[in-house]
């Protein structure tokens, strides 16, 4: 491949592009308009396919279901509340698993000790490293040095293998709008958010990459005023959900793909090699290339689609063309799930109640179709409110999807198309959407590594820092209490 170095106001990076041997002039200018999206700590991984941070469903094993089986190249984990995982150390377990950064947990949970019940057994050897992958945390909050001290204990905890930090600039949630995170600090107090992106790219290193989500304003003009803003404060790469702060759940619209090419448009005037990841309103394989093609951003971002269809990015997902073959690929997905969290561990509880509550959840958008109207009590069970019935291990789930089997095996072909699960508005991503629907109609700057000091030195530079941080935050406090008293 060739390579190519450029700066904009101070950030360095390296763009690699692939070239042939006798690669022509106009075609090394088309590539360098159009690379593909390249990571810091992965340099070998060309990323296209992005999944995206999920409250209680970004979970390790669904990770590994996405890289292994659906070729998802970046994943995130869930949001995680600045506040809370520097205060709580109970928080810190319960939410964060970091196996693809080189972190180990030899000791699972009791929740995943119970969500694995009698398949002990067949769990791997927890003291060994995951195979490394890209990994981006993302954070919540408005306090830029709470903000940051949760970035740089997470960096000490990988060691240093950290991936990267993303800041959540685009929850549209009630929550965020009461803890001022997310679009609603964007919406409020855009400074703000900038001056947290500024800091975390000034306290990480330049191999740890920064990023941020966001939604759309409202306005043209102000989308004019903030990408630029956003773009200098030294970030790698930005995604953008195509939708306002007021377009979700039941009043979910159409993506805005123009809006999004007009955001890129404003970057790549900038930097050229400005990367943008597009987010939202793809439901299958076509409407992902439609987006890209139409925004012309360098990868594609899925949350909820994601959810229910985890091979969303393969051109293999266009070859179901009957009821039966979905029916054995979404039962397939659950199954395969399961062996997953049995074999490397169950997920961690999150914000749910339980390890098995994040299990169940995702169970219930692999077989939302067929459970949602037409097996009720499969439901129920599934749900735990069918007393004795209900479920609460992983062999238990299992038996669930096999009784889910059972009941479709001897159908005939007209059977399966009378069936209200065939019908398009059955997918659990629809159920907020009209039964029409459609899709409205940079490589990576990869920072050069800073040799100026060594690991040791940089770990006791940031162990400092968090000290720092820390009797800043103190101090403040002590300052605020004194004000009251």
């Amino acid at each position: 491949g060739v390579s190519a170095r450029g700066s904009v106001k101070g950030r360095r990076c390296l763009v690699s592009v692939a070239a042939t041997p006798s690669i022509q002039d106009d075609q090394q200018k088309e590539a360098s308009q159009h690379p593909s999206l390249i990571l810091p700590s992965h340099p070998n991984v060309q990323i296209k396919s992005v999944m995206a941070p999920m409250v209680a469903a970004s979970d390790f094993p669904f990770r590994v279901l996405l890289r292994e089986h659906c070729g998802v190249d970046l994943a995130f984990t869930q949001m995680i509340h600045s506040k809370n995982f520097v205060r709580d150390e109970t928080f810190r377990k319960t939410h964060m698993d970091l196996w693809e950064a080189g972190v180990v947990y030899p000791k699972l949970l009791p929740t995943q000790l119970e969500c694995l019940g009698d398949e002990v057994g067949q769990l791997e050897d927890l003291t060994q490293q995951q195979p490394s992958a890209p990994l981006m945390v993302q954070l919540a909050g408005h306090d830029v040095d709470m903000v940051v001290q949760a970035a740089l204990m997470i960096y000490e905890e990988t060691d240093g293998k950290l991936t990267g930090i993303d800041l959540n600039c685009g929850c549209p949630q009630q929550i965020a709008r009461k803890g001022n995170y997310g679009a609603f600090l964007m919406e409020r107090d855009s400074e703000r958010v900038c001056e947290i992106l500024k800091a975390l790219r000034k306290n990480l290193p330049s191999e740890t990459a920064v990023s941020a989500k966001i939604r759309l304003p409202v306005e043209d003009e102000t989308l004019r005023e903030r990408i630029p803003r956003l773009v200098e404060t030294g970030i790698n790469f930005l995604t953008i959900h195509g939708r306002t702060l007021k377009e979700n759940k039941t009043a979910v619209g159409a993506v805005h793909a123009d809006r999004i090419r007009l955001a890129i448009d404003i970057a790549r005037k900038l930097d050229p090699q400005f990367p943008v990841v597009c987010n939202g309103g793809m439901e299958n394989y076509q409407d992902i290339q439609n987006l890209l093609q139409s925004t012309g951003a360098v990868a594609a971002m899925s949350s909820e689609a994601l959810l229910e269809t985890p091979n969303l990015f393969q051109e293999s997902s266009t070859q179901i063309t009957t009821p039966q073959e979905r029916f054995r690929q979404q039962t397939d997905f659950a199954k395969e799930y399961l062996r997953i969290c049995a074999t490397k561990g169950p997920p961690l509880p999150g914000v749910g109640s339980s390890s098995f509550s994040v299990v169940r959840n995702h169970l219930f958008k692999f077989l939302h179709r067929y459970i949602h109207s037409e097996q009720p009590d499969l439901r129920d069970r599934l749900a735990g409110t069918n007393g004795k019935h209900s479920i609460r291990t992983i062999s238990q789930a299992r038996e669930l999807v096999e009784d889910l089997e059972e009941r479709y095996a001897s159908l005939s072909d007209d059977e399966w198309n009378a069936l209200s699960s065939t019908a398009p508005h059955a997918s659990w991503y629809r159920r907020h959407r009209k039964p029409e629907r459609h899709v409205h109609q940079k490589v990576l700057s990869v920072p050069v590594h800073d040799t100026r000091t060594g690991i040791e030195e940089r770990k006791r530079e940031i162990k400092n820092r968090i000290e720092d941080l820390k009797k800043r935050r103190l101090s403040r406090e002590r300052g605020q209490s004194s004000v009251l008293m």
